[in-house]
């Protein structure tokens, strides 16, 4: 996010992917692969962890590991609801975009991280000027994953890479944060960073926008999470 997070010059940092499965065999493989971090992703309706279990993988290991819920909605009175509920489980909440009444919610409400594929099932983006807008005011991230680039069929990969170059415009101009995840579900769908950065390219976009989508807006939001039981209110923080 431009004017918000400041660009690293040196394309050296701590690297993220914040949509990855429950996976004991994919945290081992994101850490091999260069990232300093993942959040496992879980379906909000479907919820039973033993997240425990990746605590103590965490402990003897080099890998941040964060949980993650992921919700779906028919609404945004559904929306609030199960947003509210998640804080309480989980340390980041992203919601299931591609409903354009849901992509709006998303956008207009803080209580969110990520707003995950709003052109899902869709011809468009998914989002336009008056939603970049409101999610750049509330710092709400939107997900470009990259499972839906590779496993999309080549005859479509073209309105694939339409709809992303479209997404990176908008950033560019409203300056909501952005963010790369793999959403992989075995190994073999994780993508080191340096291989993202080279895919990102097709997509348009600068070596420092791939880097701050693959680190400095990741990190942004576990930061934000781990600091939010300290405010009392919106902008008011407990010393």
């Amino acid at each position: 996010m431009e004017g918000k997070y400041s660009s690293r010059t040196q394309l050296k940092g701590n690297f993220f992917d914040l949509h990855v499965h429950a996976n004991p065999e994919l945290v081992k493989e994101a850490e091999r692969l260069g990232f300093a971090g993942v959040s496992l992703t879980y379906d909000f309706d479907n919820y039973k962890s033993n997240f425990e279990e990746f605590k103590e993988i965490e402990k003897n290991s080099n890998i941040l590991i964060k949980k993650c819920l992921e919700i779906s909605c028919k609404n945004p009175e559904e929306l609030k609801k199960k947003v509210q509920k998640s804080r309480k489980k989980s340390d980041i909440v992203m919601v299931r975009g591609g409903d354009l009444k849901i992509n709006r919610a998303v956008c207009e409400y803080r209580g969110v991280d990520i707003l995950s594929q709003p052109y899902r099932g869709r011809k468009d983006t998914g989002i336009n000027h008056v939603l970049a807008r409101k999610a750049a005011e509330n710092d709400v991230a939107i997900e470009i994953n990259l499972n839906t680039f590779l496993k999309t069929n080549l005859r479509y990969r073209y309105r694939i890479i339409s709809q992303y170059r479209h997404i990176i415009e908008l950033k560019r101009k409203y300056k909501f944060p952005l963010i790369f995840a793999s959403n992989a579900s075995t190994k073999y769908e994780l993508r080191n960073p340096q291989d993202i950065f080279a895919l990102s390219h097709c997509f348009g976009m600068t070596m420092e926008e791939s880097f701050d989508a693959v680190s400095t807006i990741p990190e942004h939001i576990i930061e934000k999470n781990d600091k939010r039981d300290s405010f009392i209110m919106d902008g008011v923080r407990t010393i």
